[in-house]
């Protein structure tokens, strides 16, 4: 994802919200990848994590013509939309039993690119893996201020929270974080 300025964000909220599909496109090219990692933060299988990051796009969609610029900042409200679908998800899955799927893994012969490709896949599973055993609101904190990088105000205003409590969050997430890795470290 390329950075936008926040000025170009609003501009292409507020062309979104007039109904201009192009406009709302870029967002979604904007945030794709925001969404997407925090969603597979919270959901071990990648294809429904990418069924939900979807769902999330395709609810913001519907909802952008009611968006109010003077609420929430837009990644803040598409952030709570991720949020509310992920819950809705996990709380789903709870009910219906997992089925068993091949994987297949598809790489090149390369072999220092395989070795950097399974290096970062590990340490994506790892990454994941901790945050999943978060609290809810602490993997809210750890994906608005480090996923979507968001600032404390702006991740207090998209959780409901207040900075305060945002800042005791994230600070006790990443005490567990970093305890997790510290576990992991040492079994190996």
């Amino acid at each position: 994802m390329t950075a936008m300025d926040d000025r170009h964000v609003d501009r292409l909220v507020r062309r979104a919200v007039k109904g201009d599909v192009e406009a709302f496109g870029r967002l979604y090219d904007a945030y794709v990848d925001r969404v997407y990692a925090f969603v597979r933060s919270r959901i071990g299988d990648a294809h429904d994590a990418e069924d939900v990051t979807e769902s999330v796009f395709l609810k913001a969609f519907e909802a952008i013509a009611n968006y109010d610029q003077r609420g929430l900042p837009f990644a803040a409200w598409l952030f709570r939309i991720a949020r509310n679908a992920t819950i809705d998800h996990v709380r789903r899955a709870r009910r219906i039993p997992e089925a068993v799927e091949d994987v297949e893994v598809h790489v090149g012969s390369d072999p220092v690119l395989v070795d950097e490709f399974v290096a970062r896949r590990i340490e994506d599973e790892r990454v994941r893996e901790a945050v999943s055993e978060l609290t809810e609101d602490q993997a809210a904190v750890i994906a608005c201020r480090f996923f979507w990088d968001m600032d404390i105000r702006t991740t207090a205003e998209s959780l409901g929270r207040t900075e305060g409590a945002v800042k005791a969050l994230q600070h006790r997430a990443l005490r567990n974080l970093g305890r997790m890795f510290e576990e992991m470290a040492e079994d190996g």
